[in-house]
């Protein structure tokens, strides 16, 4: 898949409407339409890369604004400020948008077995 066939790079650009929960020149947030908790968002670098595999030192930068965000979206929590992030990689792992993203999870205690 390239990118001209990338839901996620159609969100990007606004071709796809989604619900926008944060954005900036580097990454947009959006809810996920299948959530599995109250709180669940996809964090999305506006650059094409399908997986972590693919990543390169070029992608620094953009791997740390991801984490920026998820720190923000963190901090916007109540208490207890507790999350979980997840990046399914490859097919056979669960991906199935093949456009890098980490999956932003809070509002269930996976300690008491709510997942």
């Amino acid at each position: 898949m390239n990118s001209q066939d990338c839901i996620f790079c159609k969100i990007i650009n606004k071709e796809i409407s989604a619900k926008i929960i944060k954005e900036n020149n580097t990454v947009i947030v959006i809810e996920d339409i299948f959530p599995k908790a109250p709180v669940h968002y996809l964090v999305i670098p506006k650059k094409h890369i399908v997986n972590l595999s693919t990543i390169t030192s070029l992608d620094k930068e953009l791997v740390w604004h991801m984490i920026e965000i998820i720190k923000e979206l963190a901090n916007d929590l109540p208490d207890p400020k507790a999350f979980n992030t997840l990046s399914n990689n490859g097919k056979e792992a669960g991906q199935s948008v093949f456009h890098m993203h980490w999956h932003f999870i809070s509002g269930r205690n996976i300690v008491e077995g709510e997942f």
